[in-house]
């Protein structure tokens, strides 16, 4: 039988640590990738011509990585305390970043749905530093 303090133990080893660094770096170039995309979004509303198209690039890049990382997530860390929460936030962050594309594309197209594409994106970048702050706790028992 297993008692709470020596299952701490086992998950302090040093390859939790790793783990934890890892999907934590993850995480974190995830949140600094939608940050960029708020930068680009502000090039773009003060008429710099470059920021369109990075702006739709760099949302493309967090949407698949997003949803690769939690799909891996899923595999990886199904039996790691915290792993199914992590892989599920990242793939919910996937999903949520896919309709704020969708607003996007749909309000570059004429459409009047800038007043909830901006906040969305920042919500983006919020939901991001949650998601990295779950990596931060991995493994740690519940």
């Amino acid at each position: 039988m297993t008692n709470k303090s020596s299952t701490i133990a086992v998950l302090d080893r040093p390859a939790d640590s790793r783990m934890r660094q890892w999907w934590g770096g993850i995480a974190t170039a995830i949140l600094v990738t939608l940050f960029t995309e708020a930068i680009f979004a502000g090039a773009l509303l003060s008429g710099i011509g470059w920021a369109r198209a990075a702006h739709a690039v760099t949302a493309g890049v967090v949407i698949a990585a997003t949803l690769t990382a939690g799909l891996v997530a899923l595999i990886a860390l199904r039996r790691i305390p915290r792993g199914l929460a992590f892989a599920l936030a990242l793939l919910s962050l996937a999903i949520a970043a896919a309709l704020q594309l969708v607003v996007g594309v749909v309000s570059a197209k004429g459409a009047n749905l800038l007043w909830l594409h901006v906040p969305l994106g920042v919500a983006l970048v919020g939901f991001a530093g949650q998601v990295a702050a779950t990596a931060r706790r991995l493994g740690d028992v519940p």
